[in-house]
């Protein structure tokens, strides 16, 4: 059985080979209207910026402001014409701009200034309209109930 730092480095490496950089996994994100570092950005270019974080490399502003927006939705995997689990490669790009990987942090694990916001989009993509209202009229201590 491998270890999981082998799982991702072969995850890594086949990532990095078949990634066209073409950024429908972009395209595809929830996500990416709650960073303005993002408005107007190009998809492509924001993978191609993204992926060194893989690598324990150095990401573009947008590929680092990509990975904290992320929620995970993985409405992202569909969306790859070659077949790449791009929410694990953002998951794996998360780890390299915290650090995680060897390189240098690029972010800290508690900056997230967006969080309701995420789970807003989140819950959106996964709840009917009468149920995230019903969330947005319960009182927090109906939610932590629930």
């Amino acid at each position: 059985m491998d270890s999981l730092r082998a799982y991702l480095d072969r995850f890594i490496a086949d990532t990095l080979d078949r990634c066209t950089r073409c950024g429908k996994c972009y395209e595809a994100c929830p996500m990416t209207p709650y960073a303005p570092e993002l408005e107007g950005a190009s998809p492509a270019a924001v993978v191609e910026g993204l992926l060194p974080l893989l690598v324990a490399g150095r990401g573009s502003p947008e590929g680092v402001a990509w990975v904290k927006v992320c929620t995970q939705s993985a409405t992202c995997i569909d969306a790859c014409p070659e077949g790449i689990n791009a929410m694990l490669m953002l998951r794996a790009a998360r780890m390299g701009a915290l650090g995680s990987l060897g390189g240098e942090a690029q972010m800290k694990s508690t900056e997230d200034p967006l969080f309701f916001r995420k789970i807003e989009a989140f819950a959106a993509t996964q709840l009917t309209a009468d149920e995230i209202e019903q969330w947005h009229r319960a009182s927090p201590q109906e939610r932590n109930a629930s």
